[in-house]
């Protein structure tokens, strides 16, 4: 009789007919399903009587009916930073736009100044608690970027820090090395241009080892098309990953730019059109979806979703935590997703597990079948379809990451 660390029984499971996950009908629930563990992995997922009883030695748990999905994976975060902006949600509410707030040293300028300020530890303390919460809530990996010190020398430290806050807070971490904004002092002319290739051919180069991917914030005051695309295809010389912000603010031709460099995902994509769709779909990138995001910048356009989906674009989901917007939980970018967008229940639940977890190339989880990561979400909930009708509270009675229970709210 084969041995396992952990048996879940009783558990409504969720499972993906295909990864990426394109459309509903491919996410189906094995009602009375049980769920074998051994080590860091799945062993076996089947159907009442496969598992338990086969299965020898171990803690068992009654998931009582209750929905057990994968685990959360935050596909796009700026979770390391310091300071906070929380008065300017007021200028934002009196009818300031996020781009206006920029332009006046602001939003992402005043963040800098902020992260610069504080020391190692200090960011180390700062991201371990928001990784914490974001592992209460059942997000067991989580990308998150550089990109609020600008200088060279900063974002490698946000790097390391990142990584090394992984170990402690016990959540995967994915490094990313993000060309946020020019600096200040490097907005225009001759400056602009020296920072700009200086990223490309100095700061990439010095990120190997350290980040993942190279993603860009191209859009109305941030890089132009032209300098993201020197950007990313010098992140693919290096052997890195791509992502990209694009079609936030303004529709200036940055989700085209972008995808000519193939990246894993294009977020935001706000203001996105046709256009901006085929050449996503044509480059075969997941389209990140930010809802929170949407509500943080008080904008009114919404990524084209019927769109995504007549062209087989996945999308992934991502909480967007950052100084503009500190939101860490995915339950709640599910729920947002489905209200904001439109999003079904299970596209939503897709897009923040199997989906998310292949936009950061990561393979070994985000489903519930033999040889995955055993990263899982039991639910308060019984059926995908309470999904944003059951919301505006932590369902997560049970987070497991690697094979061990973190949390554990369920009856006794």
């Amino acid at each position: 009789m084969p041995e396992a660390d952990l048996v879940i029984y009783n558990a409504n499971v969720v499972l993906f007919e295909s990864r990426p996950v394109t459309r509903a009908s491919q996410v189906r629930v094995l009602a009375g399903g049980e769920v074998a563990v051994r080590g860091h992995y799945i062993v076996k997922a089947g159907q009442r009587g496969e598992v338990r009883g086969t299965y020898r030695g171990g803690l068992e748990l009654n998931a009582g009916g209750r929905l057990l999905s994968p685990g959360l994976v935050d596909m796009h975060t700026h979770a390391v930073f310091a300071g906070s902006r929380d008065d300017e949600l007021e200028a934002k509410l009196s009818g300031v736009s996020y781009s206006e707030i920029l332009r006046g040293g602001g939003g992402i300028y005043r963040t800098v100044r902020a992260t610069r300020s504080a020391s190692d530890e200090e960011l180390m303390e700062l991201l371990v608690k928001r990784l914490r919460l974001m592992l209460y809530l059942g997000t067991t990996t989580a990308e998150i970027k550089s990109g609020y010190s600008l200088d060279h020398e900063g974002e490698l430290r946000l790097l390391r820090v990142a990584r090394e806050a992984s170990s402690i807070a016990k959540v995967d971490v994915v490094p990313t090395l993000l060309a946020h904004v020019p600096p200040e002092e490097a907005r225009e002319g001759r400056a602009r241009e020296d920072y700009v290739k200086g990223f490309a051919n100095d700061l990439v180069g010095r990120a190997v080892g350290l980040a993942s991917f190279v993603d860009v914030f191209c859009d109305e005051g941030a890089f132009t098309p032209e300098e993201s695309r020197l950007i990313l295809t010098s992140a693919r010389a290096a052997g890195l990953g791509t992502r990209a912000h694009a079609d936030q603010l303004a529709r200036i031709g940055c989700a085209e730019a972008v995808a000519q460099a193939g990246p894993a995902s294009v977020d935001h994509l706000e203001v996105s059109d046709e256009r901006s769709v085929k050449a996503i779909a044509a480059s075969k990138s997941m389209a990140g979806l930010l809802p929170a995001s949407l509500m943080a910048t008080m904008g009114s356009s919404r990524p084209p979703v019927p769109l995504l989906r007549a062209y087989g674009v996945p999308m992934a989901l991502g909480s967007d935590l950052s100084a503009n917007s500190v939101m860490p939980s995915m339950q709640t970018a599910i729920d947002l997703a489905v209200y904001l967008y439109g999003l079904t229940q299970a596209e939503a639940l897709a897009a923040a597990t199997a989906n998310a977890a292949l936009s950061l190339g990561l393979g070994d989880r985000g489903s519930v079948e033999a040889g995955k990561l055993a990263d899982l979400v039991v639910w308060d909930l019984e059926r995908v379809s309470e999904l944003g009708y059951d919301w505006g509270r932590d369902r997560a009675l049970v987070v497991i990451r690697r094979g061990s229970v973190v949390k554990d709210l369920l009856d006794p």
